[in-house]
């Protein structure tokens, strides 16, 4: 007999859980911004979850079901390239370079540093091309570290954040 899935009907953005404590429920880092997911979280449990349009999943979210925290989301770690730059010169011209393939850029927080997701193909051409600047890791590609939404926040501080990203459903302006 199957089970119907747990439908979560709150979300809480906490990263304070303690991820050892408590059943998780783990998503590729593509997978943010789907609105509706069923999940089997590490237990076997089925869960249901569902955003607002235009909102996003981010790692450490609580989920919970009539007040019972059932889960906690993880982005799994994936497959990175990572780009030292030498400097600014080489920077923009990665940049340019990579600008025509539309990946995300995720920017390193504790190093001068960018992140991309790993694309064999284009692994070997950078690698050609800018040599021990290019590594290979294992790492988190969390939305709050792309380039693009970064950019996006100083350019318009008037956007209102949540827990210090930017969903997308949150963006609302102030009334000066």
């Amino acid at each position: 007999m199957n089970k119907l899935p747990i439908p979560i009907d709150k979300i809480v953005a906490n990263k304070a859980f303690a991820l050892s404590d408590v059943d998780q429920v783990h998503l590729e880092w593509y997978e943010v911004h789907k609105r509706r997911l069923t999940r089997n979280t590490i237990n076997g449990k089925a869960i249901l979850m569902q955003l607002d349009q235009g909102a996003e999943w981010h790692h450490g979210d609580g989920l919970f079901h009539q007040e019972a925290l059932q889960a906690i989301l993880v982005v799994k770690p994936s497959l990175t390239i990572r780009f030292n730059p030498t400097d600014l010169v080489q920077l923009a011209d990665f940049g340019y370079f990579i600008g025509n393939r539309h990946l995300p850029i995720f920017n390193v927080t504790d190093a001068e540093s960018l992140r991309l997701p790993y694309d064999g193909r284009l692994y070997e051409q950078v690698l050609a091309k800018y040599g021990t600047s290019i590594q290979l890791e294992e790492a988190l590609l969390l939305s709050e570290d792309l380039i693009r939404l970064q950019a996006k926040n100083k350019k318009n501080p008037d956007l209102k954040g949540v827990d210090g990203h930017i969903s997308l459903g949150e963006q609302v302006r102030k009334d000066n």
